[in-house]
């Protein structure tokens, strides 16, 4: 028997397939990358399944060797006639189900993790007059109830939707955000936008939550450089609407955060 085909080999390949995706989420989860595709409260259920994983790697005992056919069994065969009506199948591994399964762990490997940021942004509509159209009341209080200066990019986008008039509500608040530069084609050049991507489940659903940010040296800025914008609110006008813009006072370089991402 070729050797692909024994059970035995089976059985420890699959065992150690199933061995390794449980490590590549361990690995993933233990530094945090794993966060840059998945929300946080996913957690427990990625832990679960490393668990799950690794006792399922376990139950692939190696296969006993068969024993020769003796008198005794000949003797019963007539039990077991059936089976040769209808022979056993083996679920044996195939070279395609050993590629599918193998072939999101060497992407994984390969390909470094990164958040979502500036790229992915030139893919999207980006109209932040009405963004977000679903808020929760109990965000919209939560954010209300924060100072000004204690309110991330998301908590600001929730007290505008609140406000009929944002533009003027807002004008004169003063603003310390932090979020990635994003230059877009219908700014000028002292103007850039501040952004942080919101995840509820995963990274195929995720919304950006932006502000637009005035200052003289904002055509310095690169895109996806990570900064702390510090300055006052001021009405404005993008794209046609109306809507706070964020004067800024101090633009200051930062690291990119632990965890890029806000979740509603």
């Amino acid at each position: 028997m070729n050797l692909i085909n024994r059970p035995k080999f089976q059985n420890a390949v699959k065992a150690l397939i199933l061995l390794g995706l449980a490590l590549f989420l361990y690995t993933r989860l233990a530094d945090g990358t794993l966060f840059f595709y998945i929300n946080q409260r996913f957690m427990i259920y990625t832990v679960l399944a490393i668990v799950g994983l690794v006792l399922v790697a376990i139950s692939y005992r190696p296969v006993g060797r068969q024993h020769e056919p003796n008198a005794h069994d000949l003797d019963h065969e007539h039990v077991h006639a059936h089976d040769a009506a209808e022979p056993h199948t083996h679920h044996r591994l195939t070279w395609a189900g050993l590629a599918l399964v193998v072939l999101p762990v060497v992407l994984g490997v390969l390909i470094p993790p990164r958040p979502l940021g500036a790229a992915a942004m030139e893919n999207r509509e980006i109209n932040i007059a009405s963004q977000p159209r679903n808020v929760l009341p109990a965000a919209v209080r939560a954010a209300a109830q924060k100072s000004s200066l204690d309110r991330n990019l998301l908590d600001w986008l929730h007290a505008f939707s609140a406000s009929p008039n944002a533009a003027e509500a807002f004008a004169g608040e003063p603003v310390d955000v932090v979020g990635f530069v994003y230059h877009d084609e219908r700014l000028d050049e002292s103007q850039f936008m501040v952004n942080r991507f919101i995840v509820s489940c995963c990274v195929a659903d995720a919304n950006v939550v932006t502000m637009v940010v005035r200052w003289p040296d904002g055509a310095t800025l690169e895109n996806d450089a990570w900064v702390r914008v510090e300055g006052i609110l001021q009405p404005g006008v993008f794209d046609g609407a109306s809507l706070p813009i964020l004067s800024a006072q101090r633009v200051t370089p930062v690291a990119m955060p632990d965890q890029p991402y806000l979740y509603p």
